[in-house]
C-alpha cells in the first residue's frame, strides 16, 4: 500500500493490523439490502435475481476513496483502466488518515454509500454487517487480464490464506497484496555521535545507546504517543511485538484441538510446538481455535492472565523504560511530529518500513515535511530489526510485524457495481496493472512501495528488488491468537476495553499506577467488558461451555 505525505503512512499500515486481525474473516456474505451477490458462474458473467451483465462491456461509475495515500499514482492506475474500458468513469478521492475511519462510517449511516473502494481495516463493525464483498467466491473466477483464475495471481502463502482450510460460510473482506516488514530506521551520524557503529543487537544494547542520545541533548526515539499511536499505531505495535517473545507457548492453548470445529487434519495432524522457529504458529502451520482463546482469557488460563504474572510484569517494565526515551510532551505528540523530529536529525531513531529507503530521500527536500524553507540537508540513514529483549521469562528472540496488507474493501452493492469493483481489482493484481501502479510510485514525488507485492507473474525494478531483498526476515507475530496480540492493548481490540487501556497505560508511563497496579486494573477491565465483547463478535458465554463447537449464528 501507498504512504504518501507523511509518515502516517506506517500508522495506517497498523492502525490496523490490531483491528485486522479481527477484521480480516468473519462469517457469510451479505449485501447492503440483504442480498447475497454471488461471482459469476462463468468468466464475464454474474448474477442477482436472474440478471446478467456482459463483462466485456463494462459501464459506470468506480468511485475510490482512500486514506493518506497518493493521488498522483491512483490517478495513473485509474487512466490506464478507462482506457481499456470507456464507458467506465474511475473517480479518485484521497481522504487525510485522521477522520477516515468516521467518514467511512457515516457513508453507512447516512444510506446507499457512493464509495466502491475504500480501506477498511478499521471498521470491524461493518466488516461484521456483512457490508462488503466476500472475495472468496471470486478467487475461482478468471482474471481477464491474465486469463487465469484469479486466484492464482496471488502469493496466497505470503497473503497468510489457505484456500484449503476455507469453509464455505467464511468470508474474506479485506484483499492484502504488499508485504511491509516493521523494523527501526536510525540516523548514522548521531550513532556514530555517542559512539554506536554497529546498530544493537539486544534491547539492553538498545537502551545503551538511547542514553548517550539523551544525554548528548537528542531525542533518541521519536514516536506518537496520542491514543491512535498507542492502540493501533506504531506505540501499539511494540506494545505486541515485545510481549511476544514472552508468550509464545500460548499456541499450546490457542491451536485447534483434534475435535474442534476448526481442526484442519491437514496440517494440524503433524504440527508439534517450536520455539525455535519463528513461524511455527503460522496460519500455514496450525489452525487456532478463537473459543479456546476467549475461553483462556475467561478462566485467567496461562498468559491470558495478566494480573500477578511475572512475564507480563517484567516486559512491562522493559517497555516503559523504552517509552521512557521518547520525546518531551510523548503522549501529546502526532506521527506528523514524531517523524519531523527525525527528518530534520533530533531524533536518533524511529519504527519504520522498507519504502523509507526511498521515502526518506523524497522527505529530506520537502518542506512541508520537514518545516524547513528548501529542506533539510540528507543525513545517512541505516536499518535494523527488533533487538531482542533477554532475561528469565523471555521464550524466543523478538519477531516483527511482517504481513501483507493493502486492506482493499468493496462495498457490496448491485450485481452490476460488484461486479465492476472486481473487475478493477483483478486489473490492479494483474502484471499489466500493478506495471501501471508500480511504474508510477518509482515516477511519483509522494509515495513509496513498502514491501514486495504478495503477487504471482510481477517484475518489480531492479532497484527494488535489490532493497527488497537487504531486509532479513525474522518473523511474524501478526494475526496470532496470542496474550500479545488479544490482550496486550485492550480485550481483543473491543473498544470500550481500548480506550481504558490507552488511560491505564498512560497512568503507567507517567508514574500514576505501579507496575503490579497496572497489571491488576488490565485484568479486572478485560472481564468486566468479556460479556459484551462476545456479544460484539456475535458470541455469547455459553459458547465458551463448549469450545470444540462451532457457535451458532447469530444475527
Amino acid at each position: 500500500m501507498i504512504r504518501a505525505k507523511r509518515m502516517t503512512r506506517y500508522v495506517l499500515v497498523l492502525v490496523v493490523m490490531m483491528s485486522v486481525v479481527l477484521a480480516a474473516c468473519t462469517k457469510t456474505e451479505s449485501g447492503n439490502n440483504g442480498k447475497v451477490v454471488t461471482p459469476p458462474s462463468d468468466p464475464g458473467k454474474t448474477t442477482d435475481e436472474g440478471q446478467q451483465t456482459d463483462n466485456k462491456e463494462l459501464s459506470g461509475n468506480l468511485n475510490i476513496v482512500l486514506p493518506q495515500q497518493s493521488s498522483e499514482v491512483w490517478n495513473k492506475v485509474a487512466d490506464a483502466y478507462m482506457s481499456k474500458h470507456p464507458d467506465v468513469k474511475v473517480n479518485v478521492e484521497i481522504k487525510p488518515l485522521k477522520g477516515y475511519k468516521e467518514w467511512l462510517t457515516a457513508q453507512f449511516a447516512a444510506g446507499d454509500p457512493s464509495v466502491d473502494l475504500a480501506v477498511i481495516n478499521e471498521v470491524v463493525d461493518l466488516q461484521a454487517q456483512r457490508k462488503f464483498v466476500n472475495y472468496y467466491p471470486w478467487f475461482d473466477k478468471t482474471n481477464p487480464y491474465t486469463g487465469k483464475p484469479w486466484k492464482e495471481s496471488f502469493n496466497l502463502e505470503a497473503m497468510g490464506i489457505n484456500l484449503g482450510a476455507v469453509g464455505a460460510d467464511d468470508s474474506l473482506y479485506t484483499l492484502n497484496f504488499e508485504t511491509v516488514q516493521i523494523l527501526w530506521l536510525y540516523n548514522k551520524e548521531i550513532f556514530a555521535q555517542v559512539g554506536a557503529t554497529e546498530p544493537p543487537q539486544t534491547f539492553d544494547e538498545l537502551i545503551a545507546i538511547f542514553e548517550k542520545v539523551k544525554i548528548a541533548g537528542l531525542t533518541p526515539f521519536a514516536i506518537a504517543g496520542d491514543s491512535a499511536s498507542i492502540w493501533s499505531g506504531q506505540a501499539g505495535w511494540l506494545m505486541r511485538i515485545y510481549p511476544d517473545q514472552y508468550f509464545r507457548d500460548s499456541i499450546e492453548i490457542s491451536r485447534s484441538q483434534e475435535q474442534d470445529y476448526t481442526y484442519n487434519p491437514d496440517i494440524d495432524d503433524s504440527w508439534s510446538y517450536d520455539v525455535t522457529d519463528p513461524y511455527n504458529d503460522s496460519e500455514s502451520r496450525v489452525s487456532k481455535n478463537p473459543l479456546r482463546v476467549w475461553k483462556a482469557i475467561q478462566d485467567q488460563q496461562g498468559d491470558y492472565k495478566m494480573a500477578d504474572n511475572p512475564s507480563w510484569k517484567a516486559v512491562m517494565e522493559n517497555l516503559k523504560t523504552l517509552f521512557s526515551y521518547t520525546p518531551e510532551g510523548f503522549f501529546g505528540i502526532n506521527d506528523t511530529q514524531a517523524y519531523q523530529l527525525f527528518l530534520t536529525g533530533k531524533a536518533a531513531a524511529m519504527l519504520g518500513a522498507p519504502s523509507a529507503y526511498w521515502q526518506l530521500p523524497k522527505d529530506f527536500a520537502d518542506a512541508d515535511k520537514t518545516g524547513a524553507q528548501g529542506g533539510v540537508k540528507p543525513f545517512e540513514f541505516g536499518f535494523y530489526n527488533m533487538p531482542s529483549m533477554e532475561g528469565e521469562h523471555v521464550q524466543a528472540p523478538a519477531r516483527t510485524i511482517q504481513l501483507p496488507i493493502g486492506f482493499y474493501g468493496l462495498v457490496q452493492k448491485d450485481a452490476k457495481q460488484t461486479e465492476l469493483s472486481v473487475d478493477f481489482m483483478m486489473y490492479l493484481t494483474s502484471p499489466e496493472g500493478y506495471s501501471v501502479y508500480v511504474t508510477a510510485i518509482q515516477n511519483s514525488r509522494d509515495a513509496a512501495l513498502n514491501g514486495p507485492p504478495a503477487l504471482n507473474d510481477i517484475t518489480l525494478p531492479e532497484e527494488m528488488s535489490k532493497a527488497f531483498a537487504s531486509f532479513e526476515p525474522i518473523g511474524n507475530l501478526e494475526g496470532m491468537q496470542g496474550p500479545a496480540n488479544t490482550i496486550a492493548r485492550g480485550l481483543q481490540d473491543y473498544q470500550p476495553s481500548v480506550q481504558e487501556y490507552v488511560s491505564l497505560v498512560q497512568q503507567y508511563f507517567f508514574d500514576k499506577l505501579t507496575v503490579d497496579d497496572y497489571l491488576v486494573k488490565m485484568q479486572e477491565q478485560m472481564l468486566r467488558y468479556l460479556p459484551e465483547a462476545l456479544t460484539f463478535r456475535k458470541l455469547d458465554l455459553t459458547d465458551l461451555d463448549h469450545p470444540e463447537r462451532q457457535p451458532p449464528k447469530r444475527e
